[in-house]
């Protein structure tokens, strides 16, 4: 009997990005290419033709509780959080498997618990649109993320940079919360505790996904610069650059492992500077966008990477 595979997460949430890529997406590509792929919902089919994938949120008595039913288990992690959350180490000791979204957060899982990991990267999920490069008198820069992705953007001095060197801009910034983050630098701005930056070329919206695409559809490039003195972003993978890219826009950064290899198709340098060589040099930028969306179409897919994660999978559970 072909092996069922089921996706499970104690709070699962499609709004989360780790629950709609690691889960959703990759399980209607598997479930496109023939395998028996669920979310899971009925405990009751639980056996030992069964591979339950555990996503992030999971408590370790539910990876326990599938075991007992005599399912193989494998724990996916894709947030470098051991010293905040406690439930990682026993999850990844007592799961059969550890999956990750990166090399390097596989590393830091055997750092902490002495265990190899399955790599699979986030896939795309946005559709491919035509590239697109034509800015006017103002540029219109997007960032988008979690709300915990605020954390590594060193995000006033990427409002006074630009204020001070580019001028004609305007920055749309989409996560959960915004209204909050906004109103704290407003606060501190009547205080005079903030100068140098105008609030007024400063958007803030709350995102949903169907935001997120409009508006990566109406942007000229996204500008998501990330601090790397943190532990937790070197883990991360390259869902936000193979989204962008895929969605037709250039993307300027900062080189973070996960983003090395598609340094050909983005600038990982100072966003400054980035922002005026795409200026200058717009048939250069539709040129990085189109060669950009070919490799990720070929490498970042959700059929390229689910099959090959199963695959992968089960050599380790035969081995």
């Amino acid at each position: 009997m072909a092996m069922k595979i089921r996706f499970f997460s104690d709070t699962y949430n499609s709004q989360r990005a780790s629950h709609r890529l690691r889960g959703d997406v990759t399980c209607v590509a598997l479930a496109a290419q023939g395998y028996d792929a669920k979310i899971l919902t009925d405990w009751s089919e639980l056996d030992a033709d069964t591979l339950v994938i555990f996503l992030k949120g999971t408590r370790i008595h539910t990876i326990q509780r599938a075991q007992a039913l005599g399912a193989r288990t494998v724990y996916d992690l894709c947030d470098n959080k051991f010293e905040e959350k406690q439930e990682y180490v026993p999850c990844c000791l007592t799961a059969d498997l550890v999956s990750v979204n990166s090399v390097q957060m596989g590393a830091s899982v055997k750092a902490h618990t002495g265990r190899d990991s399955i790599v699979m990267p986030d896939p795309f999920e946005r559709p491919r649109l035509l590239p697109k490069f034509s800015p006017g008198r103002d540029i219109n820069l997007l960032w988008f993320g979690s709300q915990s992705s605020f954390k590594f953007l060193p995000m006033m001095e990427i409002w006074q940079r630009l204020e001070k060197e580019v001028c004609n801009y305007s920055y749309t910034m989409v996560s959960s919360s915004t209204n909050r983050v906004l109103g704290k630098f407003q606060l501190r701005q009547q205080k005079g505790s903030v100068t140098g930056i105008n609030l007024d070329r400063v958007n803030m919206k709350e995102w949903t996904w169907e935001l997120q695409g409009q508006l990566l559809e109406q942007c000229d490039i996204v500008l998501m610069p990330v601090q790397t003195d943190n532990p937790r972003t070197d883990t991360k993978s390259a869902n936000r650059v193979i989204d962008s890219l895929m969605s037709g826009r250039f993307v300027i950064t900062t080189p973070l492992a996960s983003y090395e290899e598609f340094a050909p198709y983005t600038w990982q340098g100072d966003y400054i500077e980035g922002i005026k060589w795409a200026q200058a040099n717009p048939d250069q930028v539709i040129d990085k966008i189109t060669k950009g969306q070919q490799y990720t179409e070929q490498n970042y897919s959700a059929r390229v990477l689910s099959n090959k994660f199963i695959e992968d999978i089960l050599y380790a559970i035969k081995r």
